[in-house]
């Protein structure tokens, strides 16, 4: 079986969802979850005020029984579902919400009010009502040649981004997904007239199914699953989506099964693991808090000649903030990330450095920010947060078997 290329790997083991995202048999990005206890990130609600918290500048919101999420004030305005006080979130208001990010430890999961209903081309916006293509698209004649098509599709009542992945698309393909979206935009509203708060009234389907929709348009040869149930999800999905007929979906069904022939089992446990071990025989050490995350590049058994010593502290340096690049994104790990390389006295190597490990980390789709080196050589920076962490979820679903 050739396992090369760039796959989407889908797969179950004892009740959790094993999946991820192979770049030439080697995972860029892992995930698991237990295949009963979805997450609820990208679900729309007409969401009940319960109580606006104007120390901390945002309101704690109703999205279902026993169910809550936090809303942030700073942002624009949401459409309100229930009359009166247009300017200004009171309890008992009834609006619109869209989940961003999942619960993490104590937090609760986070909702705005800024709807998008997300396309591989492009992204309707609710609140945010303009136009724009992505920066990314620097050729001026397929910017020209989007603008004209989107001013078709243009409404008062929403606005579009055009996304990267929209480049060189054939006009087909891409009006498709637009009457698409249009289609979701006009569903969504009729149902949200006539809800009531804590109704859900649309949901995202699992990640697995749709991960391979979030990847760049180039980067997915194949989605793979011996799952015969996923397999029928996946089918159903891409039906509905611009991408029916050329996202390749494939049934394995050898019997030696995915889980080991991509060996989730080997590098659930390596991505679990503290230890990361470099071809130079230098290592990273990578423990998290509740505050941040560390990561300490060690020289581990690397030869220090003292007349080479710049020299190749420098080199591991460049090798481990190649890893660190892919590491994060292989174990999404967010929030405030320090690192401690070893120290160089060159600052032309220190500034090149950063350099390196900005230009890695701008290869992940989820946004990073490279702030600057203190002055106890300490990398400052930052990754968005999603998704849960990896050990968390690995962490919820050994949970998950053990009950």
């Amino acid at each position: 079986m050739e396992i090369k290329k760039n796959k989407l790997v889908i797969t179950e083991k004892e009740g959790v969802i094993c999946y991820g995202y192979f770049q030439d048999g080697v995972p860029t990005e892992l995930y698991c979850e237990p295949k009963e206890q979805q997450s609820i990130l990208g679900n729309i609600y007409a969401a009940r005020v319960e109580r606006v918290a104007e120390g901390i500048h945002g309101a704690f919101l109703e999205i279902g029984d026993n169910q809550k999420c936090y809303y942030s004030l700073s942002a624009e305005q949401p459409v309100k579902l229930s009359p009166g006080h247009e300017d200004k979130l009171y309890g008992g208001d009834i609006i619109l919400v869209q989940i961003t990010k999942d619960a993490v430890k104590t937090k609760l999961p986070v909702g705005t009010g800024n709807i998008s209903l997300d396309g591989k081309y492009f992204v309707f916006t609710l609140t945010d009502k303009r136009t724009g293509i992505s920066k990314k698209i620097r050729n001026t004649v397929e910017r020209e040649r989007l603008e004209t098509l989107l001013k078709k599709y243009t409404r008062e009542e929403y606005g579009i981004i055009v996304r990267t992945n929209a480049a060189g698309v054939s006009e087909e393909t891409l009006t498709k997904e637009l009457e698409l979206l249009q289609l979701r935009y006009e569903e969504l509203m009729r149902k949200a007239k006539i809800a009531a708060g804590k109704t859900l009234l649309y949901r995202e389907p699992p990640h697995y199914i749709t991960l391979g929709k979030e990847l760049p348009a180039k980067a997915l040869d194949e989605i793979l699953t011996d799952h015969a149930e996923v397999f029928t999800e996946l089918k159903e999905y891409y039906k509905q989506t611009s991408e029916s007929d050329t996202t390749k979906i494939s049934f394995y069904e050898d019997t030696y099964s995915l889980y080991n022939l991509y060996r989730f089992a080997h590098y659930y446990e390596e991505a679990y693991g503290k230890y990361i071990w470099l071809k130079s025989g230098a290592s990273l050490v990578i423990e998290h808090t509740e505050a941040m995350t560390v990561i300490d590049v060690n020289t581990g058994s690397v030869l220090k000649k003292k007349k080479q010593e710049d020299t190749l502290f420098y080199q591991i340096n460049r090798e481990a903030a190649k890893e660190i690049a892919r590491q994060l994104r292989l174990r999404n790990i967010s929030g405030i990330i320090m690192i401690d390389f070893i120290n160089m006295k060159d600052t032309a190597q220190k500034e090149k450095l950063l350099s390196l490990l900005d230009s890695e980390c701008k290869k992940d789709r989820v946004h990073c920010n490279v702030i600057d080196m203190t002055a106890l050589n300490l990398v400052e920076m930052t990754r968005s947060k999603v998704r849960k962490p990896l050990h968390e979820q690995i962490r919820s679903c050994m949970k998950n078997n053990r009950s």
